[in-house]
């Protein structure tokens, strides 16, 4: 590794993951991104993909029973928990309950049917991160010759999933599509993170990833709910997406680096993320929320109520259940 100064500390890493958790609470404020247009499509072209990036720098866990049940435990125990609360909350308030439909959900973890079956699409990520570190334990297990043949094979994937309707792509199992589609964006950022200074290219990067928003802004791609650029008819998109994940990824470690205040959110980025969808639920339904400033008094609200019961969570260890490691 050519890199030491560029190697994120544990401390900057909580940093990072403080901004984009903050940033995914922001997304979720219809309130603030209605006055922005695009906003929304925008924030989810980047904000939970680089939480999907992140194992390609720090896991190097080979495919092994002992690592998948590892990673399922880590992973699969608060997606179950947090499913079950989320689809008992919504099923006593809309007073329908499918248990078939809902094991189907949590079997496939697509946000399409999460938000049929619980009423939140949120909780995709978890699915969609396991199908990302199973990815990642085949690629760190093969040789380098058969790595490189498996990356072509990825990239294949990476160019063929936008011809796929998406309503074929929210039946792939642990929402694979999301972390099949990420897997040669991750593999290029860890090359990049690990071979390039790229502290020296702060204002280039950054300059080059608003550039890139602005050019996207207005278009509607989400590798959420599936809704990718169409290769054939907007080929510029399909670039675009690919380079904001990019350029966003170091740009957000550049820019939340040496800022402390994040740390605090991003040590508890987990139980913020999983927390938050039941606030902000939870005040849609006791008022209206309309204006702009309305907005942000609602995004200063969830942050406090989450954050103060994920302290209560922790100080309890309670955490220990929640998000087992």
């Amino acid at each position: 590794m050519k890199l030491n100064s560029n190697t994120l500390t544990f401390e900057q890493t909580n940093r990072l993951k403080g901004l984009l958790i903050l940033l995914i609470v922001f997304g979720h404020i219809s309130q603030l991104l209605e006055q922005f247009g695009s906003l929304h499509s925008t924030l989810y072209s980047f904000h939970v993909v680089s939480f999907l990036l992140l194992p390609f720098l720090f896991n190097k866990d080979r495919l092994t029973l002992k690592n998948i049940f590892k990673n399922l435990r880590r992973i699969y125990i608060p997606f179950t928990l947090f499913f079950l609360l989320s689809l008992t909350i919504f099923s006593f308030l809309e007073h329908k309950f499918d248990p078939v439909s809902a094991l189907v959900s949590w079997g496939i973890g697509s946000s399409a049917f999460l938000k049929i079956d619980t009423g939140l699409r949120v909780f995709w990520f978890f699915p969609a991160l396991m199908s990302t570190v199973l990815l990642l334990m085949i690629y760190n297990s093969l040789s380098l010759p058969t790595r490189k043949i498996f990356f072509i094979f990825m990239l294949i994937l990476h160019i063929l999933i936008p011809f796929i309707p998406k309503e074929y792509l929210f039946y792939f199992p642990l929402s694979s599509y999301i972390s099949i589609y990420l897997f040669t964006i991750g593999v290029a950022v860890k090359y990049l993170y690990e071979n390039i200074d790229y502290s020296k290219y702060a204002w280039l990067i950054s300059g080059l990833f608003i550039a890139l928003l602005f050019l996207a802004y207005g278009s509607d791609f989400s590798l959420a709910s599936a809704i990718f650029p169409n290769i054939k008819e907007d080929t510029l998109n399909v670039v675009l997406q690919d380079l904001i994940m990019v350029f966003s990824f170091f740009a957000l470690i550049l820019w939340s680096r040496n800022i402390k205040f994040f740390e605090t959110f991003g040590h508890y980025s987990l139980g913020i993320f999983t927390v938050h969808p039941f606030i902000v639920q939870a005040l849609n339904k006791v008022y209206p929320w309309e204006t702009f400033t309305e907005g942000l008094v609602k995004f200063i609200l969830i942050i406090l109520i989450t954050y103060l019961i994920v302290k209560i969570i922790y100080f309890f260890n309670i955490n220990k259940i929640l998000y087992p490691r």
